[in-house]
């Protein structure tokens, strides 16, 4: 056969593991040859009295031994550098025991003997099947054994020129030829598996890795999350605290006598106090949103009075940009916490007035069967589709990309999503490019009449209430101080936990004002708690803070007390001290 007709060996990847199959079961292999062997060889020196035969046994079991011993010898022979090696050897090692099985035929085939014959046919050929088993899924390994093995049979045969044998003649090429053919096939079927193997492999390396990588780049997006809500709760708290005294000092100026121009700039100093204040919010309300401690409390609620706040809140705004702000007149009584509701409808409408230079803005409901909704219509410069979900999305805005504070910091609509989304609900969104959008907010309708709130527009007078302030920031002390003056409310301030209990002594509060961070690692809660245990009694406080960190907020509404955030308006702080006295058993029990 010419050598380029020879199967070749395959490269060393896949010759390696080839090689691999073949050697786990070359063991049985060489040790099944070497029986066979001395199987005939006894056979034949006691029925056909050949002598010799024993010897070529041996021989043959030798040979076995050294190819089964001599692979162990040679530890990396199944690594791809040696592969070749092993295979070329064990491909000579197979030719010379195929060629010991060839001699005896050549030896011992006497065709005058039909037991002989009988009997070394058989074991060729059942050696001949073993090999194909163990040695085909490697193709030349399997085809050094085979030749020299059948080869010389057929050489026996064509020697007797006897027409008798002529079955034999064909069948014995024939034998090797089938043999050949399913070696080759049996071959293909390993490669194939090897391959497909190799392919699993790197499959799966790949997923490691994507997976590995996907691992990193979501602990590196939660470091830079958390990074993020570091530094917005950190500069929101810094920025608090100058606005928050600032507030206060306005107030206090505002009741002085001031001539035109001096109003004028009061005026306008008050309106970028506010417009600080309301960014400020904002990052409070998406902070709250973060960190899960908003509750909703739904509640039957008539809708229409909502929106006719609403309205005088927005109406001056829109018509100060030259728009014109309608509101539909409606009976709709829905179900859902009207607070949440009426922040989600501030955040749409202040965004549909932001983004509209000509036309209008429409707030109206749309009742259907068993829900309704509550749509804020504009004529603004609208969205396109495909960034109908990405302004959902925090810090995301559209037409501001010198990113104009005018515009708001991109938080509003991840807000509205957020709140609706708190409140089981959501919020859906068409919209036009250049001519307009319309956000709808679904709720069910309420069949039951809403409760009406107590104290409805109800003021509490102050006077004479005692209250301790405990804040680390002098300017915030002496703020508060003079808008309690203000209110006739006798005040003292403590910079610390230590000098508010040492007051005590001289001055019983009905309240308490702290701020949450104060000196000494020490919270207002705690302080709070020393005052109480000190006195014996659950008087009222309120905690003022400018920080919006996560876990503050859960703590601090975890502990039930009263939570208001820098700047805090005057307005508000007096509502909230008028509502806290109302709830409170102690206070009324002192009263």
């Amino acid at each position: 056969m010419p050598l380029s007709l020879l199967p070749r060996y395959d490269e060393p990847r896949l010759l390696a593991a080839q090689m691999e199959l073949i050697d786990q079961s070359f063991g049985i292999a060489m040790l099944g040859c070497s029986l066979a062997a001395i199987i005939l060889g006894t056979g034949l020196m006691l029925t056909g009295g050949h002598p010799g035969a024993m010897p070529w046994a041996a021989a043959m079991v030798v040979l076995c031994a050294i190819a089964h011993f001599g692979r162990l010898a040679v530890p990396d022979r199944l690594t791809e550098a040696r592969a070749g090696l092993y295979a070329r050897s064990m491909t000579a090692m197979l030719v010379l025991i195929g060629g010991l099985w060839g001699l005896v035929a050549w030896l011992y085939l006497d065709i005058r003997s039909p037991a002989v014959v009988i009997c070394v046919l058989s074991l060729i050929a059942g050696m001949s099947a073993a090999a194909l088993a163990v040695f085909s899924a490697c193709l030349p390994v399997a085809i050094g054994f085979f030749i020299p093995s059948i080869l010389p049979v057929w050489i026996v045969f064509l020697a007797t020129r006897d027409i008798a044998y002529l079955p034999m003649f064909f069948g014995t090429p024939l034998y090797l030829v089938v043999l050949l053919i399913f070696a080759r096939n049996y071959s293909r079927v390993a490669s194939h598996s090897i391959a497909l193997r190799f392919e699993n492999i790197e499959l799966i390396s790949q997923l490691r890795d994507q997976t590995a990588r996907a691992g990193q780049a979501q602990r590196e997006a939660e470091n830079a999350n958390r990074a993020k809500s570091v530094f917005l709760a950190s500069a929101s708290h810094d920025l608090r605290q100058p606005l928050h005294a600032l507030g206060l000092f306005l107030v206090s100026l505002g009741r002085t006598p001031l001539d035109s121009h001096q109003r004028q700039l009061l005026d306008h100093i008050e309106a970028s106090s506010g417009a600080a204040r309301e960014m400020l919010n904002t990052l409070l309300d998406f902070s709250k949103l973060e960190a899960g401690v908003i509750t909703p409390r739904p509640r039957p609620f008539r809708l229409q009075p909502m929106l006719h706040k609403l309205e005088n809140e927005f109406a001056p705004q829109a018509n100060a940009r030259g728009l014109i702000y309608r509101t539909r007149d409606t009976t709709a009584t829905l179900f859902g916490d009207p607070s949440l509701v009426e922040l989600i409808l501030r955040n749409l409408i202040a965004n549909a007035i932001r983004y509209t230079r000509a036309g209008g803005v429409l707030v109206a409901c749309r009742p259907k069967r068993f829900h309704a909704s509550i749509e804020v219509w504009d004529t603004g410069i609208g969205i396109p589709v495909a960034q109908h979900r990405e302004i959902f999305r925090e810090f995301h805005q559209l037409g501001n990309p010198e990113r104009d504070q005018r515009k708001g910091l991109g938080l509003g609509l991840a807000i509205v999503e957020g709140l609706a989304r708190t409140m089981e609900t959501r919020v859906t969104v068409a919209s036009v490019p250049d001519r307009g959008s319309v956000f709808r907010l679904r709720l069910p309708q309420a069949w039951a009449a809403p409760e009406e709130t107590a104290f409805p527009g109800s003021v509490m007078r102050l006077d004479g209430l005692r209250v301790l302030v405990i804040d680390d920031d002098p300017a915030i002390r002496e703020a508060m101080a003079g808008l309690l003056a203000v209110w006739n409310c006798p005040c003292r301030t403590a910079e610390s936990e230590e000098e508010a209990l040492a007051i005590l002594d001289a001055f019983t509060p009905d309240l308490i004002l702290a701020d949450y961070r104060l000196r000494g690692h020490r919270t207002g809660q705690e302080a709070i708690a020393a005052i109480r245990a000190r006195i014996g009694s659950a008087l009222p406080a309120i905690i003022i803070t400018g920080d919006t960190a996560a876990d503050r907020l859960r703590n601090v509404h975890a502990g039930g007390t009263t939570l208001l955030h820098k700047p805090v308006v005057p307005g508000e702080l007096h509502a909230a001290i008028s509502t806290l006295l109302r709830e409170s058993e102690w206070y009324r029990a002192e009263q």
